[in-house]
């Protein structure tokens, strides 16, 4: 009887385990999506280089191994975009942004019905060469004294473009009232650069390469140096509602998105390969655009730079403390 009862036993663990009681096989085959309270994102990213890290997560399969399968939506910016996150009827759940646009909106208690505003992830941080004010071929605004009385193109006004302007006009003696900020989307920069529609803009890559070989546009100054040297530029947000009702969710996308960032930060040939795709530049111009920061952690104390810089040029009316808008980081060490 023995043997018998052994094979009923045994039959009947085979039947239960696969039955998911026993946490066997058809649980591990279900995959991490079990595991997170929502498997569809969608994601709002501007066509930048700041953004290279997500298609890579997305190409490595990052975001699958965790369960979620990540939908990009194209965005002119954080400025128009945290609305819509904010709405009742919202095209995003997730949001890559300027800094700014979040401090500013959570300020003015824009998302008070959905909790506040949170920082899923750090996402760019400026170099070099990587945030820059360029001026058009037969601008007359040929240093930086010159743009008093000028037209500035930003992407959108009340943003970190703005403010890191402003920083840098500061430092250097230049009335920033007397310039007029012009929003113009960064694809259409370049041309109006050329068409001295404007006097000068503020471009990220890819763009600042491009308008450069295509339209013949110069270096005026970086808008990350002095005060402004190596500013955090961009992450991402999501509603205090989204992030509660949604943790795992949240943490899925904070593992995955590091590790993006952890690839775009050691390798920058991945990122260059990706750039032709949505960045929609030949693999020349790839090769020539200045890269900045891909931090794989939140850090309160590099945000704040932001607030305080909105404070001191009145953005702001009180100290905004940019702790209370980040979420845990994920459990992986970053930089």
């Amino acid at each position: 009887m023995r043997p018998v009862v052994l094979a009923i036993v045994t039959a009947l663990l085979a039947s239960l385990s696969g039955c998911g009681l026993l946490g066997g096989s058809s649980d591990d085959k279900a995959g991490p999506t079990d595991k997170v309270e929502k498997s569809t994102i969608r994601l709002g990213l501007l066509p930048v280089v700041d953004v290279a890290s997500v298609h890579l997560a997305i190409q490595e399969g990052y975001f699958q191994q965790e369960g979620l399968d990540v939908k990009l939506i194209n965005i002119q910016g954080a400025g128009a975009a945290i609305p819509n996150l904010v709405s009742d009827k919202a095209d995003f759940d997730i949001v890559f942004g300027n800094y700014l646009s979040f401090f500013n909106s959570q300020a003015k208690g824009v998302a008070q019905n959905v909790e506040g505003l949170k920082f899923v992830a750090d996402g760019y941080v400026a170099k070099p060469n990587t945030w820059m004010v360029l001026a058009g071929p037969n601008s007359t605004a040929k240093k930086i004294s010159d743009l008093p009385g000028k037209k500035i193109a930003v992407t959108t006004k009340q943003s970190l473009a703005e403010v890191s302007i402003r920083s840098v006009l500061k430092v250097n003696d230049v009335d920033a009232n007397q310039v007029t900020f012009v929003e113009m989307p960064y694809t259409d920069m370049g041309a109006a650069l050329e068409a001295n529609r404007v006097d000068a803009a503020l471009l990220a890559e890819p763009f600042i390469t491009q308008a450069a070989k295509n339209y013949g546009a110069v270096q005026l100054f970086d808008a990350a140096s002095g005060p402004t040297a190596e500013l955090p530029i961009a992450g991402y947000g999501t509603t205090g509602k989204f992030a509660r009702e949604n943790p795992k969710t949240i943490a899925a996308f904070q593992r995955a998105f590091a590790k993006g960032q952890e690839a775009a930060g050691s390798d920058r040939s991945k990122v260059e390969k990706l750039l032709p795709g949505y960045a929609k530049i030949d693999p020349q111009t790839a090769a020539l655009v200045n890269l900045g920061g891909f931090p794989t952690r939140l850090e309160a104390s590099r945000l704040q730079r932001i607030p305080d810089l909105m404070l001191e040029f009145g953005m702001l009316q009180q100290r905004l403390d940019a702790n209370t808008m980040i979420l845990a980081n994920p459990a992986s060490p970053g930089r």
